[in-house]
């Protein structure tokens, strides 16, 4: 057998990027003739959507103002938002001309997942929500977060989800598996251990700390003690979420208040957000502008501070949050009680009642709007009838009911249209419901802002009221790829009917769902079909990476 043929170096150089070329062709065309070619394959990828939606105005979510395009979803993610493609292929055609598509709301402050991941299936469904076009909700408010932030983001999410929800560790929660119901100032070593048990829970995907410093236990913490266990979080970022310590004029004043809270945000490295911000009470009606005064001043010397806020003139809480003093509470309610049971102590206490009762407007303000057991009777009924109704004075009827383990939810009527209007004007405050059992915003916050101040006095415009309650709460807590309309995000998508839109929830009736509605796709997939929930529960546990 004859040698093979040698070619000389210099030949074989200069065939080998020849070869090259005409074996990278040859790939080409086999490849080609298998998927088409890389253009044909990018036009395929736009080709099939599964839900098409055409003819509405398009709001985006980052302040702009509507387009008319057609929105497309395919799997969970938003596929384009523009014209539609050519060629384009849609399993379901949805015509929403005359309709308003906009990215599904987040609610930054509400309680509608509290209780998770025990929450029964109604509850995780959370179809208060879903109607009112809300997909994200938080986790966390008011210092209540958990601690075991994958523990219960994967048992929630197994079980199913009607929204997506994302976690802040609670401030309270940690501080009271430190310290219990004490009123006592932590100690060095207490502080090291609840500042490890932040960083647990942010290590395992929480977004921020959240905190509650209106309410016992957490009322008992200094600001040092707060900003020494918070700063845990400044490696990882996030927000600094808090009701804060006083938005009236029970303790330190709600300007001082504000300052405490940004010096705690800020001093921590985090974004503050200020939890339902208002000037609740009649010693600080009128108060909205120097409130926003003291935000933007905190601002210009370089901290992040934002807030948000729900458009109702009545807040939600405990009537023992209401009108008993903190100190009354230290210790838990074996030590009220032993207290109220002491003349000396429960005159003091009474006294004290009595102020709160004046900062919040009188006994006709506080409507009580839930609770267990013999509470039934007094559901509905105002203190001052509750009051009338035992002879006696209406701070004594309280802290009889206190007594008799009937600390029932109150809907107290402490703000004014004037500053609700003016902090909503601003552009760093967002849209929240600060959602809970018994007051009508659980079921009808997002629709009211939109019926009564954007459509019907109006007070800000639709692109604003769309962004105020989604991209800007996204970007806020970086809630990646959320809250807006493009493609590549999540198909987090809602459509609803200008016309109709509406909450439907009273405070005699809180439970009554919104109507206007018409679709919400969570994840891409139908929560809400033609103005009525489908029990698809395909939200998901958020975690920050």
């Amino acid at each position: 057998m004859s040698p093979a043929p040698r070619f000389p170096a210099r030949a074989a150089s200069r065939l080998r990027p020849v070869l090259t070329r005409t074996l990278i062709a040859a790939g080409a065309v086999v490849i080609g003739l298998l998927t088409g070619s890389r253009a044909e394959a990018q036009t395929n990828a736009v080709d099939t959507v599964d839900v098409l939606l055409t003819g509405g105005q398009v709001y985006d979510g980052t302040g702009a103002n509507a387009r008319t395009v057609a929105v497309g979803i395919r799997g969970d993610r938003i596929r384009f938002v523009g014209p539609v493609p050519r060629g384009l292929v849609a399993k379901e055609r949805i015509d929403v001309s005359g309709l308003i598509v906009a990215p599904g709301f987040i609610d930054p402050h509400t309680h509608s997942y509290e209780g998770l991941p025990r929450l029964g299936p109604t509850g995780r469904q959370n179809a208060s929500a879903l109607m009112q076009g809300v997909t994200t909700v938080v986790l966390g408010a008011d210092g209540r977060g958990p601690i075991e932030v994958r523990m219960v983001l994967d048992s929630a999410e197994k079980a199913g989800l009607g929204t997506n929800t994302y976690a802040l560790v609670g401030f309270g929660t940690v501080r009271g598996r430190v310290l219990g119901a004490s009123s006592a100032p932590a100690t060095p070593r207490q502080i090291e251990q609840m500042r490890a048990l932040v960083v647990q829970a942010l290590e395992q995907g929480a977004y921020g700390v959240g905190s509650g410093l209106f309410y016992a236990p957490q009322s008992y913490s200094s600001t040092e003690e707060v900003l020494s266990v918070v700063s845990a979080a400044r490696p990882f970022g996030g927000v600094y979420d808090t009701h804060q310590r006083d938005e009236s004029s029970y303790t330190i004043g709600l300007f001082a208040s504000v300052e405490e809270s940004i010096r705690i945000g800020c001093g921590s490295g985090l974004t503050t957000n200020i939890g339902h911000i208002k000037a609740l009470g009649v010693d600080v009606w009128g108060k909205a502008d120097s409130v926003l005064s003291i935000m933007r001043a905190a601002r210009a010397r370089g901290c992040v501070v934002v807030a948000d806020q729900y458009p109702w003139t009545a807040s939600g809480t405990g009537l023992s949050a209401a009108l008993l003093p903190r100190w009354a509470q230290a210790g838990g309610g074996d030590s009220l009680r032993a207290r109220i049971a002491d003349p000396a102590v429960r005159a003091r206490i009474l006294t004290e009642m009595t102020e709160n009762l004046r900062r919040r407007g009188g006994d006709s303000t506080l409507l009580l709007i839930n609770g267990v057991g013999g509470a039934a009777p007094y559901i509905g009924k105002t203190l001052a009838q509750v009051a009338r109704e035992s002879g006696r004075p209406a701070v004594e009827a309280a802290l009889d009911l206190i007594d008799r383990g009937f600390d029932m939810g109150v809907a107290s009527f402490n703000m004014t249209e004037a500053d609700i209007e003016t902090f909503m004007r601003d552009p760093f405050v967002m849209t929240s419901s600060d959602g809970s059992a018994g007051h009508p915003r659980l079921y009808g916050t997002f629709p009211r802002k939109i019926r009564r101040y954007v459509l019907d006095k109006p007070v800000i415009t639709m692109a604003r009221m769309v962004e105020a309650s989604s991209g800007q709460v996204a970007r806020t807590y970086g809630l990646a790829d959320r809250g807006v309309l493009r493609a590549g995000a999540y198909a987090d998508v809602i459509v609803f009917d200008p016309k109709t839109i509406r909450e439907e929830a009273t405070y005699t009736e809180p439970t009554k769902l919104a109507t206007g509605m018409r679709h919400v796709f969570v994840n891409g997939r139908p929560a809400v079909r033609n103005g009525a929930v489908t029990g698809v529960l395909a939200g998901r546990g958020l975690r920050k990476r």
